[in-house]
């Protein structure tokens, strides 16, 4: 069991699995995704433990697709049961180890390369929480720019700079054209436009499989998303 860590409110918590690819550097565009009902099902009562990680079709194959393009990919989730005392970070390693698990079981290729969590309710007013872009902006300072993470499941805090958002400017430019991020809720798609990334909304009973082959095309721009 991985040991439990007090509630920090400076930012999300990072876990690293493996070692990252060499392809991981400023080249390779990030895909982000959120986890519940992107990955694997979500549940109103939230997935509290391993045991209720489920796998929605095609997700293994679609995450083995991207690392096959080129993509890193990484996992920005926000898990309010952690702050409502649900659960801990111990409950929260085992989940995202068991969600690797499972999706490699499905696809040898299906890596996540990083997962980033915000623990954090709504009414907490943290600074990490989707719709802010921050986990995007540290899953890139992460995947692109070398931020030292120790390498296993034991989430890291991280700090996170206010990312002063301009909600009725225009979109932000990406740090790579390709980058992407999908999702099942507004929160997602407003944290992937205020990164800049392409955006991809998905039904939540469909999961990553709705999109079939989209990413790839690199003239798709993603999904229309005014916030």
């Amino acid at each position: 069991m991985v040991p439990l860590k007090p509630l920090c409110m400076e930012g999300p918590y990072v876990q690293v699995p493996f070692p990252l690819p060499a392809r991981a550097g400023p080249d390779a565009p990030i895909a982000f995704l959120d986890r519940d009902g992107v990955i694997n099902l979500g549940k109103s009562s939230y997935v509290n433990g391993p045991d209720e990680v489920i796998l929605l079709p095609g997700a293994a194959d679609s995450i083995g697709m991207l690392n096959d393009e080129g993509y890193l990919v990484c996992v920005v989730t926000n898990q309010s049961p952690i702050a409502r005392g649900l659960w801990a970070f111990g409950t929260l390693a085992l989940i995202h180890k068991e969600l690797q698990r499972l999706l490699k079981e499905e696809h040898p290729r299906a890596n996540i390369h990083a997962f980033l969590t915000c623990p954090h309710r709504y009414e907490d007013g943290c600074l990490c929480r989707k719709p802010s872009p921050a986990m995007l902006s540290l899953g890139h300072d992460v995947l692109r720019r070398g931020a030292s993470v120790e390498t296993g499941w034991q989430p890291v805090n991280f700090a996170v700079d206010d990312p002063r958002v301009n909600w009725w400017g225009a979109k932000p430019s990406p740090p790579h054209p390709l980058d992407l991020m999908v999702g099942d809720r507004r929160s997602d798609m407003g944290a992937g436009w205020a990164f800049g990334a392409r955006l991809f909304r998905v039904p939540a009973a469909l999961g990553l499989s709705y999109l079939g082959d989209r990413w790839t095309d690199e003239l798709d721009s993603g999904d229309a998303f005014k916030p």
